[in-house]
């Protein structure tokens, strides 16, 4: 436990001066050493003590300790909170998380409990210890897990600057800012907006936002049933938001209830908040695509970043295509990329994005009834013969993806044509990244080759899925993954990731031995997992679901 406790403080704190005050061995001084943490300061930051070790002495002993670690002994949350919250202490903003808030709204503190001195005057909901204040930074809580990297954000409503403390800790935001009464803001100028009890007539509001958003942010609003001016009904909210917005998700606060909880659209009755999570609608974003900049990697040079230059409508990128910070709700995002694919211009990579995304849907679902006519319009695509970076990145990976598709209807000759023209198009030309699509179908391509008892072509595929990793392996990569703050942030994982695929090619040709022996041997020796692996994961994932759904039913 002591290792589990030193790892969480450095996850909060990060290698920091702290003293130790436990009773007993100071094994957690030592592990908080290994981890890098200055555990003999003449002035420790950070204090860490027992609950039952706490005094108006020990505290006044490290007076330059602007944060306290609690190791709770036999302890209610209640009492550990009043008893802080009374000297001078309030919650660590950063530590305030789903964990948190369900250990304390159990009654128990999480172990261990993180609290910093409380700046004078403050008095809100990080020192107030009731139902009510831990439902409220459970709707915070909600808030910061739909802020994505990079947004400049902005807080409608009260409690918004207690919000601004949680996000600036919690999430990855570029700027988060309070509104104020009266207050201008220029149009498209902020990624996100959460309004929750905003004063004001909520319909009047919701426009409002939609104007400040840039064409690819979200909205995140909610409304406590004692507010005169909240939307009457779930129906007549989402008639409202349907005019300028895509709405992914709808939560409830019930009485009692620390989190909003995630419900289906319709009406719940006896609840305390209603919260709508939307994206604002990115379609016609062609006129102001020059204005475009990624919050994230806007100021990268290099030609995978750059949006702008390589889609019609680049708003549609981080709605649509980017993994983590697209549309939550699977069946708005297909709606969104069959309006994308056939109403984009033909070849462009907006067009591509789209295939892409419903492809993927495809194979996930194993809907093979579907596969013909994507794979037909996979190859009109492919007929187009665009060759800008983003296209090009289409095109390599819907060659992939469609020798995946083709696999899944058995139809494997198709599917290793497919995977030819991932092989050989030039996936340099948008980035030493998208070598992880010709790797992959170099090894389908040889796996294909082996069930056929074609040794030969399955050598030569693997030799091919090898000469790609050390093509990639030989890149300039500085001029992609820049420099400083233009650093990106995914290029050496996802680098690693093309080593990685290529390692197990290299696999297959060092253990070529063993297949004439044993095919189950030989193939023991290969990871085919690293090959599509977070299809590979989400498959697991929906099967997971799956199965409880029908052990709930049983």
């Amino acid at each position: 436990m002591t290792i589990e406790i030193a790892g969480a403080i450095l996850q909060h704190l990060g290698p920091c001066r702290i003293a130790v005050e436990t009773r007993g061995p100071t094994v957690l001084a030592a592990e908080l050493a290994l981890l890098g943490c200055d555990t003999k300061p003449a002035s420790p930051d950070v204090v860490v003590t027992e609950s039952n070790a706490l005094s108006a002495a020990l505290l006044a002993r490290h007076r330059s300790a602007h944060t306290l670690v609690v190791l709770p002994r036999q302890v209610q949350a209640t009492v550990l909170d009043d008893a802080l919250f009374g000297a001078g202490w309030r919650r660590l903003p950063g530590a305030v998380n789903l964990s948190m808030l369900l250990h304390v709204a159990s009654g128990q503190p999480p172990l261990p409990s993180f609290y910093e001195r409380t700046p004078n005057g403050y008095s809100g909901l990080l020192n107030t210890n009731t139902p009510d204040a831990l439902a409220a930074l459970g709707r915070w809580n909600l808030a910061v897990d739909q802020v994505r990297p990079g947004d400049r954000v902005l807080l409608c409503g009260p409690g918004a600057a207690d919000g601004r403390a949680l996000l600036e800790a919690r999430a990855r935001a570029r700027a988060v800012e309070v509104d104020a009464p009266g207050a201008l803001h220029a149009p498209r100028s902020f990624d996100a907006i959460v309004a929750l009890d905003a004063p004001g007539a909520w319909v009047e509001n919701v426009e409002r936002y939609a104007q400040l958003l840039r064409l690819d942010g979200r909205l995140i609003t909610g409304w406590s049933e004692g507010n005169p001016q909240r939307p009457a009904d779930w129906a007549s909210l989402h008639q409202q938001l349907g005019r300028n917005y895509l709405v992914e998700g709808q939560f409830v606060q019930a009485p009692g209830i620390i989190l909003p909880q995630a419900v289906p659209q319709g009406e719940v009755t006896g609840l305390t908040w209603r919260i709508a999570v939307a994206a604002n609608s990115p379609l016609g974003g062609e006129e102001s695509c020059a204005s475009f900049v990624h919050p994230a990697f806007g100021a990268s040079t290099a030609p995978l970043a750059a949006f702008a230059e390589g889609y019609d409508n680049p708003w549609l990128y981080r709605t649509m295509v980017q993994m983590g910070e697209r549309l939550a709700d699977e069946d708005l995002l297909v709606n969104l990329a069959e309006h994308v694919a056939s109403n984009a211009r033909p070849g462009s990579a907006d067009q591509g994005a789209a295939l892409s995304v419903l492809g993927y849907r495809v194979l996930e679902a194993r809907a093979a009834d579907v596969v013909p006519v994507l794979l037909g319009a996979f190859n009109d695509y492919w007929q187009q013969g665009g060759d800008t970076p983003h296209v090009v990145r289409w095109r390599v990976s819907l060659a992939y993806l469609a020798g995946r598709l083709a696999e899944l209807v058995g139809e494997r000759t198709i599917a290793g044509h497919w995977y030819a023209r991932a092989m050989t198009d030039d996936w340099q030309r948008f980035s030493t990244i998208l070598a992880t699509k010709a790797i992959g179908a170099a090894f389908f391509a040889a796996r294909i080759a082996l069930a056929e008892q074609d040794e030969g072509r399955a050598w030569r595929m693997f030799e091919r899925g090898v000469e790609i990793t050390l093509q990639a392996a030989a890149r300039a990569h500085r001029e992609e993954l820049g420099e400083g703050e233009t650093l990106l942030p995914f290029y050496l994982p996802e680098l690693a990731e093309v080593i990685d695929m290529g390692s197990q090619c290299a696999n297959a040709l060092a253990n070529r031995h063993l297949w004439a022996r044993d095919p189950g041997l030989f193939w023991r020796q290969v990871d085919v997992k690293r090959f599509g692996l977070a299809s590979w994961t989400l498959d697991v994932t929906k099967e997971n679901e799956r199965l409880r759904r029908q052990l709930a039913q049983g």
